[in-house]
């Protein structure tokens, strides 16, 4: 019979064979051109490989008692959910109306993601530095998922919103993948929430840069 320790290490293992195969494949989606068939299976596999991540990083955090890997496995996932699931709300900016699905989605992301910008809090003010990484993590979710409620109740105004929500989220939820590998090969004693908060931030203004890109393609086109 499989005892505790064995089943966790073994889903340790899945969660470190996602997040490699994640790593592989979400850059192959980059760099691939956008909407080949190349960029579309390497994004399925992508989004399938963060979802053992998730999987894995779920039951080690339940099964170790580790309350910031849990929140911030959710967070990660909820932008690879979202990511995927954008590409089926084209329609929105023309009245499409959200699945149960999507709200389903944001609701059960929106009550770990809050706890994560509630931890950061609390462990800032007891001097823990990692709560920094929790606020920041928290409030990019929260971000997000504020702009998700208000494009279900009200339509997005720009007919493209898909495109440029499927990059941000595909791209958060790779920072996520990079991040892990970081924290997991280098330490910073005391100061490991630099190596959590400096992918986020790098990776946050390429995002950027890469969606002002395509507005400014869009609008000449």
């Amino acid at each position: 019979m499989i005892n505790l320790e064995t089943f966790l290490r073994g889903m340790l293992w899945i969660h470190i064979a996602g997040g490699t195969l994640a790593l592989i494949t979400g850059m192959g989606a980059m760099l691939a051109k956008k909407g080949s068939t190349i960029h579309r299976t390497f994004g399925k596999i992508y989004f399938w490989s963060m979802t053992a991540v998730f999987v894995g990083a779920l039951v080690t955090a339940l099964g170790h008692g580790r309350d910031f890997l849990l929140m911030v496995a959710f967070f990660s996932y909820y932008m690879t959910v979202r990511g995927y699931r954008i590409l089926y709300l084209k329609k929105l900016y023309a009245g499409q109306k959200a699945a149960p699905l999507d709200w389903l989605i944001i609701t059960v992301s929106s009550v770990f993601i809050l706890f994560l910008l509630i931890w950061g809090t609390v462990a800032v003010v007891n001097g823990n530095g990692m709560g920094i990484a929790g606020i920041v993590f928290g409030s990019v979710g929260m971000t997000f998922l504020i702009g998700d409620a208000r494009n279900f109740f009200k339509p997005p105004v720009e007919k493209m919103h898909w495109w440029y929500g499927h990059i941000a989220s595909m791209g958060g939820s790779y920072i996520s993948a990079v991040t892990a590998f970081i924290v997991v090969n280098i330490q910073l004693p005391q100061f490991n929430w630099v190596l959590w908060v400096l992918p986020a931030i790098v990776g946050g203004m390429l995002i950027g840069r890469t969606i002002r890109h395509y507005k400014l393609q869009f609008s000449k086109a």
